[in-house]
């Protein structure tokens, strides 16, 4: 095929090619161009939570974003204002290792275990 075309429309067609696939590449990494959480609840029981992510201000979301990861495969929005979300703002910024922000949830578990059984 294209051996009866002239080099110039060869070279075309092949920088046409790699600038279409560089355009497709470029659109995929950016997928976050807006604000995840539009609602935000003020608490959720720590022994529903399996995970949170914390997204900080950015130039797509002015808003600090907490999501939590709860059991029954829900995810939720917490806000970041609440005594909870403060909370888990500070585990998340001294602990940003996966492992340790599931320590730091078992760890609240049990205070809130504690507070329950003491009179």
């Amino acid at each position: 095929m294209f051996s009866k075309l002239p080099a110039t429309t060869a070279t075309f067609l092949i920088f046409l090619s790699l600038h279409i696939s560089k355009d497709q590449m470029a659109n995929a990494t950016s997928i976050r161009d807006r604000c995840e959480c539009v609602n935000t609840i003020d608490f959720v029981p720590y022994r529903k939570i399996t995970f949170f992510t914390i997204t900080e201000k950015s130039s797509f979301c002015k808003n600090t974003e907490i999501i939590l990861h709860q059991r029954n495969n829900k995810e939720v929005c917490l806000n970041p204002d609440s005594k909870q979300g403060q909370g888990l703002q500070e585990c998340w910024r001294v602990n940003k290792d996966s492992a340790r922000i599931k320590a730091c949830i078992r760890q609240k578990i049990k205070r809130d275990k504690k507070a329950k059984k003491q009179p």
